[in-house]
């Protein structure tokens, strides 16, 4: 585990614009391992399938998991890279997608969803304080939260805020 940087950081990131992917599983009817255990284990064996091959553009991942949910964020280069891996016929989502569809379809026993978030530069900050690299720190270059970095306003792109009255 990464030791927390004892600094205010802010992540610059690389390129015009990103993709923020979120992508999960809900399990609704527990007393039916047979429908669910099959998804559960497809999206860690997609993300390490992704992890092993950064030509598909997948940049970073980090799981969030409870009690009968799983969630996973990750930062993609552009939704293209997102889109050709989803689809292509020789990577591990397809067959997962099919599986899915033929297995469980409608029938609400495991619950799939995603969200995808195209990000422009200067329509995201972000601020770490006491903490290893996370989320878009783990993407972008860390650099301290000084000067135009040193504020949320600034991080945007809009210009500095006076906190010297908010004893911060």
């Amino acid at each position: 585990m990464a030791a927390p940087i004892n600094n205010y950081m802010t992540p610059v990131m690389p390129d015009e614009e990103f993709v923020v992917f979120l992508t999960g599983m809900r399990i609704n009817r527990w007393w039916k391992p047979w429908k669910w255990i099959r998804v559960m284990y497809d999206m860690p064996r997609m993300c390490r399938e992704l992890q092993a091959n950064p030509e598909h553009g997948m940049m970073h991942f980090r799981y969030h998991v409870g009690f009968r949910q799983m969630m996973v964020v990750q930062y993609w280069k552009s939704f293209d890279h997102i889109h050709r891996w989803a689809t292509s016929k020789t990577h591990t989502h397809l067959p997962a997608w099919r599986w899915m569809n033929k297995n469980v379809g409608l029938n609400g026993d495991v619950g799939t969803w995603h969200e995808t978030y195209v990000v422009k530069r200067g329509c995201y900050e972000a601020l770490y304080v006491n903490m290893p690299p996370h989320g878009l720190g783990n993407v972008g270059e860390l650099v301290e939260a000084r000067g135009k970095h040193r504020t949320a306003r600034g991080r945007m792109g809009q210009g500095e805020d006076d906190w010297s009255d908010l004893g911060v």
